[in-house]
């Protein structure tokens, strides 16, 4: 007995990597068939790309009828590319990688027990980050994990990989537009009291090119919609008072 589930993919300015990327996780979601994943989707999102990735995942599409392929004319950010994934989702459980081979398929298969014990959602964080990425990236890390707890008295680490029940985005809204949304969904999820599990995951090395969130702007916007969520989250529960 498995489940049935889509993997939203988001890439901007992904063309080096999200080819063999992408054909990779065909491989390993294929050989999961059967042990713990009945039936599965590929959603490729290109968020606007200047390069050539929207061609490359156009090219993947062509020839895979699993690969759902969409597409933004600018770049919008990860929220909205992850969000645009979600609406295509066919399956009845989610998850998300990205496309620079950061985090792979058989990381999310480490969700997979909660979720085949009835889990709503599983949460994944990373155990190395500073052997992989350095010590400036850990720091960015933990400084978004002190922020979290700050506003939204969020203790449990979660680094943006999960894998859900689809059912959950109707009764979940998501607000952010920005990498935040990868945890304001399993933030949303806690706080209604739903089961949801850590699980430990690896990290590894970018493929090929670099971080398209690690730029000063990018950070502080991450950390602004941090702030931005807690008033959402404020408004929500005076309407619901009402």
């Amino acid at each position: 007995m498995g489940i049935r589930l889509t993997v939203v993919m988001f890439a901007y300015n992904e063309a080096e990597n999200i080819g063999p990327v992408a054909r990779e996780t065909l491989e390993a979601l294929d050989a999961a068939r059967g042990v713990g994943i009945d039936d599965y989707q590929l959603v490729l999102v290109d968020d606007g790309s200047r390069d050539d990735t929207g061609a490359v995942i156009e090219a993947l599409a062509a020839d895979n009828p699993r690969i759902s392929p969409m597409s933004h004319g600018t770049n919008r950010g990860i929220g909205a590319a992850v969000k645009t994934g979600f609406s295509a989702a066919r399956m009845e459980y989610i998850s998300i990688l990205p496309a620079d081979g950061q985090v792979t398929v058989s990381e999310l298969i480490k969700l997979l027990p909660g979720i085949l014990d009835g889990a709503d959602m599983a949460v994944g964080y990373y155990t190395q980050r500073r052997a992989v990425d350095g010590n400036f990236r850990m720091v960015l890390s933990k400084g978004l994990r002190y922020c979290m707890n700050a506003f939204l008295g969020t203790q449990r680490p979660m680094d943006g990989v999960y894998m859900f029940k689809r059912e959950l985005l109707k009764t979940l809204p998501l607000k952010s537009e920005t990498f935040f949304v990868n945890l304001e969904l399993p933030v949303r999820a806690i706080r209604a009291g739903l089961d949801v599990r850590s699980v430990p995951v690896e990290v590894k090395a970018r493929r090929a090119g670099h971080s398209k969130v690690l730029g000063v702007r990018r950070i502080a916007r991450v950390g602004a919609e941090v702030v931005k969520f807690r008033g959402h989250l404020l408004m929500e529960k005076l309407d619901g008072r009402s």
